[in-house]
């Protein structure tokens, strides 16, 4: 038998195989316990609020969710990022997409997860999902140090393209045999070139589009299990953010 019979399942994570956006939440976190350099945090509302005004795009806001890490030590990263995953994110993970990991995993496919939120986070979620590899947006770590440069492509639009076929060319699968679990718009030219694409929760005019292309469209709905009683971590401003 080939290894995972040749063929990957790949899941994009905010606002499909997760209800919410795992980077949102992680930069929330770093946010609310003052762990960000200060100069860093002093920009993030206003960030937010040039964002919510269409002055910085998509691409913008997945790489400074990595920025904001920078001047933390990655061990220290790592220990907030599992933190922040089984306190705030792991509740989000939706019934339907933890089953369709779990019958991916069955069949002896590659599992891939992949998001333009920073790395520390997207490792968390690929441990409990059991993922063979995890893909988020990485910043250079210096002398043990997050820093403010991010390693390219950035994982979004073509980029995560680039990285999700980077993995495949590695264990020898076609991307044309691959399925692709997604809600954006912005992985188009990923859904363009599997043969399996899935619209998970499109918004209307993704989802039109899909059906004109002939691609599944699936909802997604209810998370794997019940949060706990603590209220929710995010503002009004924080769920606005999307990649």
């Amino acid at each position: 038998m080939q290894p995972f019979q040749r063929t990957a399942a790949i899941f994009d994570i905010d606002d499909s195989l997760l209800d919410g956006n795992a980077g949102t939440i992680f930069t929330w976190y770093l946010y609310s316990k003052r762990e960000m350099d200060a100069v860093v945090r002093s920009t993030v509302p206003r960030a937010l609020y040039d964002y919510a005004r269409k002055r910085l795009s998509e691409a913008d806001m997945v790489a400074l969710g990595s920025k904001c890490q920078q001047g933390i030590r990655a061990d220290r990263l790592r220990e907030l990022a599992h933190k922040c995953f089984e306190r705030y994110v792991k509740k989000r993970v939706t019934q339907a997409g933890l089953r369709a990991v779990r019958r991916h995993l069955l069949m002896g496919h590659l599992v891939i997860v992949a998001s333009g939120s920073p790395q520390f986070i997207i490792d968390e979620l690929g441990r409990f999902l059991h993922a063979h590899e995890a893909i988020g947006t990485r910043a250079l770590i210096k002398d043990g140090v997050s820093s403010p440069e991010l390693l390219p492509p950035i994982v979004f639009r073509e980029g995560k393209r680039e990285r999700v076929k980077e993995i495949l060319a590695r264990h020898g699968i076609d991307v044309g045999r691959c399925y692709l679990y997604s809600d954006s718009v912005a992985d188009t030219p990923l859904f363009e070139e599997v043969g399996h694409p899935v619209v998970v929760n499109p918004k209307p005019a993704f989802r039109a589009e899909a059906l004109r292309r002939g691609w599944e469209v699936v909802a997604w709905e209810g998370r794997w299990k019940s949060g706990t009683a603590e209220e929710e971590p995010l503002g009004e401003g924080w769920l606005s953010w999307e990649s």
